[in-house]
């Protein structure tokens, strides 16, 4: 199964520096944007079906990509959200700084709130082992968030530079053949 596994466009909380985890939060014009663009990242690629993360910063980026691929594909332009993609729940630091959110990491101090890395990772290998029972053969487009996809990847020993950022709408290309994952592309 080839992964087209992509981060949202920009939010306002992007823009500002704000943890957004749960928080429901539009793209903003710039985020529009890019998703926009983003589409041409499809072109090449026989998308067979298409998920998002059900915060509409994610659904919003799936549809303009979709809707802005520039290939004349057979896919259904439908897109199946699935609640194993949200992004990791920030607990008391959404709405706050990252430099709030990093103060706190580095004296350890009130992060009961936060969801453990290892629970994303595996509702994020759930959905992936799910998919890959279904859709073995084919291509699938997956958007969603900036943290879920780092800790995917890391977990996995393929995250390439610790302290790199998933760009809004970066295009991470992974291969899975239902036992190992391949990176083939990252952050483009």
């Amino acid at each position: 199964m080839k992964i087209l596994l992509v981060r949202h466009g920009e939010t306002d909380y992007n823009k500002n520096r704000l943890i957004q985890g749960h928080s429901d939060i539009e793209l903003n014009e710039t985020g529009r944007n890019q998703a926009t663009e983003a589409g041409k990242k499809l072109t090449e690629h026989n998308i067979d079906c298409a998920f998002s993360s059900p915060l509409k910063r994610a659904v919003e980026t799936t549809r303009l990509m979709l809707d802005n691929s520039n290939n004349n594909q057979n896919i259904s332009k439908e897109i199946t959200t699935d609640n194993r993609l949200i992004e990791k729940f920030f607990g008391d630091f959404e709405g706050k700084t990252f430099e709030e959110y990093f103060s706190a990491l580095e004296v350890q101090s009130g992060l009961e709130s936060i969801e453990k890395d290892e629970a994303v990772y595996e509702r994020a290998s759930s959905f992936f082992n799910e998919q890959y029972l279904e859709h073995k053969d084919e291509t699938i487009l997956v958007v969603c968030h900036g943290a879920l996809i780092r800790i995917f990847l890391r977990t996995l020993g393929l995250y390439p530079e610790s302290n790199m950022l998933i760009n809004n709408t970066a295009l991470n290309v992974v291969h899975y053949d239902g036992q190992k994952f391949i990176l083939e592309k990252f952050n483009i």
